[in-house]
């Protein structure tokens, strides 16, 4: 059966013309009908697929996907390198998709780095996650995998995401603070979702400061549900593990750098160095359970020797 769980008691509310208005009136959809909770999804069952049928969800996504108000949208600062993906150990097993069932035999790869708060001319050392979107140009298709450096996330539903956005974003009437996760806007949004607890521990580490785009862990942010020849199915989830280790900056070191005539020294070093290394330093990890779980057992791995 289809439910909806949840309160909006306290937490803060969404885009898309939905306002908590006080003196006691309803929170509305943008056509005036009363929703008691705009921060769960409609769902089939307590661990079911998310349904089409939940309008308020529609909308509420509708709205931000597009949003055009000037960085407004995540992941608005990037980097990007070409490279190549190599098999080194098949996985027939897990997935019949030809990229894995030759060892071997390369596929070209296109990756952009990004961080997510910051706008399009921000500073690529602030204490923030940073992101990632490969792409396998495959002889079956093109294939899209996107994450993060970090294994976990803010939210457990998406219907919570257009408010974590609009919270970690600068302030639309001044445009600042810019590029950090760390200042009061989000720190009340944080402070209102304990669910994001986990996240805010990764985002505070070391972690949000990486030394170099070559010197992060990648963790894909979505749970794939790979089929084999034979039809059988396994979920799996992909890391990717440099090898040149974890490096990060001290806070002292980011906030020189970014004060620097060139605040964009991260970017540009790796620019020059990923294109010839992104071949040769950064191995992937493939974990695989016959079930979804948090901390899937690991599987097999390849990487992309030079």
């Amino acid at each position: 059966m289809a439910s909806k769980q949840g309160t909006t008691a306290g937490i803060p509310q969404g885009s898309g013309g939905e306002t908590q208005q006080r003196g006691g009136e309803a929170l509305t959809t943008n056509h005036g009908v009363p929703i008691s909770d705009n921060q769960n999804s409609l769902k089939a069952g307590a661990r079911g697929p998310t349904l089409l049928e939940d309008f308020v969800l529609r909308e509420k996504i509708f709205h931000f996907d597009h949003e055009r108000i000037p960085e407004r949208i995540v992941h608005a600062r990037g980097t990007g390198a070409h490279g190549f993906f190599e098999c080194t150990e098949v996985i027939p097993d897990l997935t019949r998709a030809s990229l894995f069932q030759k060892a071997g035999e390369r596929v070209p790869v296109f990756v952009r780095f990004s961080t997510v708060a910051g706008s399009k001319g921000s500073k690529d050392t602030p204490r923030d996650v940073r992101g990632f979107a490969v792409k396998f140009y495959t002889e079956e298709g093109n294939w899209d995998l996107v994450g993060n450096n970090i294994p976990v996330f803010f939210i457990q539903d998406a219907m919570k995401f257009p408010d974590l956005v609009h919270a970690v974003k600068p302030e639309a009437d001044r445009g600042f603070p810019q590029a950090a996760s760390a200042h009061d806007t989000f720190w009340d949004f944080i402070s209102l979702m304990p669910e994001s607890m986990h996240m805010i521990m990764w985002a505070m580490s070391d972690r949000a400061i990486p030394r170099s785009l070559r010197m992060m862990e990648g963790f894909g942010v979505h749970t794939f549900r790979l089929v084999n020849a034979d039809g059988e199915a396994k979920m799996v989830k992909f890391h990717w593990r440099p090898r040149l280790g974890l490096q990060s900056t001290l806070w002292d070191e980011a906030v020189k750098i970014s004060g620097a005539p060139t605040p964009t020294i991260t970017a540009a070093t790796s620019m020059r160095r990923s294109r010839r290394a992104i071949s040769r330093n950064r191995s992937w990890d493939c974990r695989s359970s016959t079930r979804p779980s948090p901390m899937p057992s690991p599987m097999t791995c390849w990487t992309r020797p030079s």
